[in-house]
């Protein structure tokens, strides 16, 4: 069955015999025909955590995202917030994950910003001033590791993020360095008006072209930094596991 078919607890059922602990990482950009964000971001996680509670099963790990304050009017983003909402009414073990911006070489938006970072021009949304904190995606995976390992979880509610916090065209700049050589010649950052990326936000998304989207457009425009960074902490644990 598809993610976005699972709604109710008892969909999940026969996908949970003998299943300790369930990391969702499942997630989608744009919506495709029943494929909506409303079901995958939220009707299914919240059927998924009752059918866990219902199972016997320990804990349910949930990758969310940062950002997602009142404030957001992507679809996108209210799908994924209303997600968080249900896990958070519900007295199961649910611990919530919310990563920072991930860098890594493979990734669909990775790539993209690489390819981005070497071009001379780099256009940025005038309103994207607020800052990220990249996260490695190997970070991320060791992280949730551990998550699912311990038998305590520091917070239901995890925030990661890389040391290092920048804007989206300081991010830029730093990975043509890292893909052009530290001799390149800087990028021609010109500042794109607000409408105008708007506009170029939806597009993309109409169009199902680039990681660019609205709900990104807004999420550049505040800070998307952990408030309080559990990755340190959680690396430390795997590192201390590994020496046993």
């Amino acid at each position: 069955m598809q993610f976005e078919q699972l709604l109710t607890a008892d969909a999940w059922r026969s996908l949970l015999v003998d299943i300790d602990v369930v990391l969702n990482c499942v997630g989608i950009l744009r919506q495709r025909g029943a494929e909506t964000y409303e079901k995958v971001h939220h009707l299914a996680p919240a059927a998924l955590a009752d059918a866990c509670s219902m199972a016997g099963v320990r804990r349910l790990v949930h990758v969310s995202a940062l950002g997602l304050d009142q404030r957001v009017t992507s679809g996108f983003l209210i799908s994924k917030r209303h997600g968080e909402a249900a896990l958070q009414a519900r007295s199961f073990d649910c611990v919530i994950v919310r990563p920072s911006l991930l860098d890594g070489a493979d990734g669909y938006g990775a790539r993209w910003f690489r390819r981005v970072a070497r071009w001379p021009l780099h256009l940025i949304p005038a309103s994207a001033r607020g800052r990220v904190a990249p996260l490695d995606v190997d970070d991320l995976g060791v992280a949730l590791a551990v998550l699912c390992e311990i038998d305590h979880p520091p917070s239901r509610e995890i925030e990661l993020g890389g040391a290092a916090q920048m804007t989206i065209r300081e991010y830029l700049a730093r990975l043509r360095v890292e893909q052009c050589g530290g001799n390149a010649r800087p990028a021609l950052a010109f500042a794109l008006p607000h409408w105008l990326a708007r506009i170029g936000s939806h597009v993309c998304d109409l169009l199902h072209v680039t990681p660019f989207s609205f709900g990104h457009l807004q999420l550049m425009q505040r800070d998307n930094v952990p408030r309080v960074n559990h990755l340190p902490e959680l690396l430390q644990v795997k590192g201390k596991t590994q020496e046993k």
